[in-house]
């Protein structure tokens, strides 16, 4: 078995900033204060620590704590399904060139499973996929509610495949995803990357980080499971 690991937002789908209009309304609710939204850059970033950040651009940095990041959390999954709602019926969530085709040809192969190793929360990755249509193709993952850190959630995500795909062994997994640091943090976790460049990142972006395979966007799907499939652990 091979497990095929995909992140969500600039990889399968885009919301129209959904997720950080979330956060700044819940940033807004809680605390009564507004946040540049060019504060951060939450790419390839987990929901732990972009919320980290969001709290230390509002100077509130001292009052992160694990009460505070529950209701900061609580609110903004609220936020996101309202958000991600609103999203879809004025047309602002885009799937991917390629996602589609690529799911379901996935889907079909005996060889392979399908999960996920995102920053987003678990529910929030749920609420977007849901909303995206693409839900019932993952069956496990790893995710920001699970650790901040983005490494130790790909893990755990591999880790979930493995047991998901039991008996059977894995011969080799994969990170799909769109930023330099699904790169970084793929191989840490002793995955293969294939890197695409449907998002803000160039191919020349992402090629400075030497993934394994490296597209312009998930359209060639034949050639990429041909790739995983060809690819030893």
């Amino acid at each position: 078995m091979r497990l095929a690991l995909f992140d969500i937002d600039g990889t399968l789908i885009t919301t129209g900033h959904a997720g950080m209009r979330s956060y700044y309304r819940a940033l807004d609710f809680l605390f009564n204060v507004s946040v540049d939204g060019q504060a951060i850059n939450p790419d390839g970033k987990t929901d732990p620590l972009i919320a980290r950040e969001l709290m230390a651009c509002a100077n509130l940095d001292h009052q992160w704590s694990e009460t505070t990041k529950d209701a900061l959390f609580s609110s903004y999954l609220t936020f996101l399904g309202e958000e991600m709602a609103k999203a879809r019926m004025e047309g602002l969530i885009r799937i991917l060139p390629g996602v589609v085709d690529l799911l379901e040809q996935l889907s079909r192969q005996d060889d392979f499973a399908m999960g996920l190793v995102t920053g987003n929360l678990e529910k929030g990755a749920r609420i977007k996929l849901e909303n995206a249509g693409l839900y019932q193709f993952f069956q496990f993952g790893g995710y920001g509610s699970d650790a901040e850190n983005r490494t130790s959630l790909t893990r755990i995500g591999i880790e979930r495949g493995i047991r998901f795909v039991s008996p059977a062994r894995v011969e080799a997994t994969f990170v799909i995803g769109d930023t330099p640091l699904d790169i970084i943090h793929g191989r840490a976790a002793g995955a293969r990357v294939i890197a695409v460049a449907s998002a803000r990142y160039s191919l020349q972006d992402l090629e400075s980080h030497k993934p394994d395979l490296l597209v312009p966007d998930l359209t060639q799907a034949e050639a990429i499971i041909e790739f995983m499939r060809a690819t030893a652990s």
